[in-house]
């Protein structure tokens, strides 16, 4: 039997195939997989303008909030495909198993809004998109509701360095460096006292109530002591 008598059959078979690989009607389920993933997209954005304005971390770095719609979307895409095959199911568990991730999380709020990102993927995927913005309403209004309740409360834990002349500043018990502070600063711990024969050193622990606070405060410090040099650290910033 002539081969090429089975050509034109084989030529048809192919391009039916391929007609519909790339019909509408059979491809449906992706083009619904892509507008989630769009939607999901557009949700992830909107976690990352809530956590940048909300969130109560003093380093207010954006290298974690900015792959918030990419995990999202990566989230989408792969249970749309492991969700139908167990046997690719239990294949992404073997090669989660392998991924480790370099990157530390410094904040907790930060893996919060991970993992909040990997639901709203999860839903989705799974085709329930009420589900997934259910989700992120909810959460706003716990968010907004922590973030006004506790804005005016915040208070920033500080180390502050008192340096000054050890015979002039601390030896005087009415008008020195430990009479001052204990006017002015209220509560406080001492951390440090450092005494050598012309420099002297006092590093204490204390807490305000913002920036403003803190500001008010060094600057008396400097009125009542101008003699001595401050400096003071955020104990609760991320470097």
């Amino acid at each position: 039997m002539d081969p090429k008598a089975n050509a034109p059959t084989s030529w048809d078979e192919s391009w039916k195939a391929l007609e519909s690989s790339i019909s509408i009607a059979e491809n449906v389920p992706v083009l619904a997989i892509a507008v989630y993933m769009v939607l999901g997209g557009l949700l992830a954005l909107y976690l990352r303008f809530l956590y940048r304005h909300c969130n109560s971390s003093f380093s207010g770095a954006d290298s974690v909030a900015r792959i918030f719609p990419l995990l999202t979307m990566v989230t989408i895409g792969v249970i749309a495909v492991v969700k139908s095959s167990l046997a690719l199911s239990l294949g992404l568990v073997g090669a989660l198993s392998i991924v480790r991730f370099r990157a530390a999380i410094k904040e907790p709020e930060e893996l919060v809004y991970l993992f909040l990102c990997i639901g709203v993927g999860l839903a989705l995927g799974a085709e329930q998109p009420l589900l997934a913005v259910a989700m992120v309403i909810v959460t706003t209004v716990f968010v907004l509701g922590i973030h006004f309740t506790t804005r005016k409360s915040r208070h920033q834990s500080l180390l502050l360095t008192i340096t000054g002349d050890s015979q002039q500043q601390f030896n005087d018990e009415e008008t020195g460096v430990l009479a001052v502070v204990n006017e002015l600063a209220g509560r406080y711990t001492l951390q440090r006292l450092d005494l050598e024969q012309e420099r002297g050193q006092m590093r204490i622990a204390i807490s305000r109530r913002g920036d403003a606070d803190t500001s008010k405060l060094v600057a008396a410090l400097r009125e009542r002591l101008p003699e001595c040099e401050f400096s003071y650290v955020n104990l609760e910033s991320t470097l």
